[in-house]
């Protein structure tokens, strides 16, 4: 027989939701569920970017410098910057990253140049950078690496989770584990079965979702 010849397979929450139930068994009890399925969602999403960066919610995004400016704010979508490289007559030069502690201990934070360092501070709702030294000119651009937040869910029939279909199985398997322990009458040791099932298939989508590149560590080593 033949194959479908299509690679768009895909989940909408709805169906997402009743995967789960049935993977909780007992009754079915609708009303309240896909509000309270939605809900779990989204906190369970958060739950995985609070484990690890998913290589899908990470792209690029130019900044344009301005002339003595020392911090520009993020996109209200972004979680980090991973890699910050300056632009300059087309040619990329890479920053370094130092923690707010170091920026705040550089004594002159009005000196102008080519930024070479960087500092992020992680507001409640935001995403800060600080350039050491601030930029000399309005033409140089920033390319950052960024990792935003992963979309909402707030509807259920015409939406699919913000997620890479490879983690439909760890997903479908979460809301169940977080739907069996507020549904009454699910015994302890089903909700741990689920919970099992559950890690088992996120640590092995986790394991997956990562860069193939090879990681060269060189040691360096100071003149005295």
């Amino acid at each position: 027989m033949a194959t479908s010849g299509t690679y768009n397979w895909s989940m909408d929450i709805d169906e997402c939701i009743q995967e789960a139930m049935e993977m909780i068994g007992g009754e079915q009890t609708l009303g309240h569920d896909p509000k309270s399925a939605r809900r779990s969602i989204n906190l369970l999403l958060q739950d995985w970017q609070n484990r690890g960066i998913l290589l899908w919610t990470a792209n690029t995004t130019v900044v344009s410098l301005t002339t003595s400016v020392t911090a520009y704010e993020l996109t209200s979508s972004t979680i980090d910057a991973l890699e910050v490289v300056v632009n300059r007559d087309n040619t990329d030069i890479g920053l370094d990253r130092i923690s707010m502690e170091e920026y705040l201990r550089i004594p002159n934070k009005g000196q102008t140049g080519r930024p070479t360092q960087y500092a992020i501070r992680r507001n409640r709702d935001s995403i800060t950078m600080h350039l050491w030294p601030i930029p000399e000119n309005s033409t140089d651009t920033l390319k950052v690496e960024q990792v935003r937040y992963l979309q909402d869910v707030n509807k259920s029939a015409v939406q699919t989770a913000d997620i890479s279909r490879r983690f439909y199985p760890c997903l479908t398997a979460g809301l169940a584990y977080f739907m069996s322990m507020k549904r009454v009458g699910i015994e302890g040791g089903r909700i741990q079965f689920i919970k099992q099932e559950y890690e088992e298939r996120l640590a092995r989508a986790m394991d997956e979702d990562r860069e193939r590149a090879n990681l060269k560590i060189v040691p360096r080593l100071n003149r005295v």
